[in-house]
């Protein structure tokens, strides 16, 4: 349990971090991190760090086509969450 903890604790860590990167190299105009990628760390459990992110940093909150997508991963991460732990 304290991995899963740590796990879940990191991987939301480092998604919010991947979002506040890729808004600063947004600003500069520098090479972007891909929504792909943004949305796997979401997808690999750091959809709170994403929702912050996208929250607190006002990042891709007008792209309604990236939007949908995060709100798809964390549907399905709600539903593998009760999923494994209604047992």
């Amino acid at each position: 349990m304290k991995f899963l903890f740590f796990y879940i604790f990191a991987i939301n860590y480092i998604t919010f971090s991947m979002f506040k990167i890729d808004k600063e190299r947004a600003i500069k105009h520098k090479n972007r991190i891909s929504e792909k990628n943004l949305l796997t760390l979401c997808f690999l459990g750091g959809s709170i760090g994403g929702w912050l992110a996208m929250r607190h940093l006002k990042h891709k909150n007008a792209k309604q086509s990236f939007k949908l997508k995060f709100y798809a991963v964390f549907i399905i991460q709600v539903v593998l969450f009760f999923a494994l732990f209604k047992r």
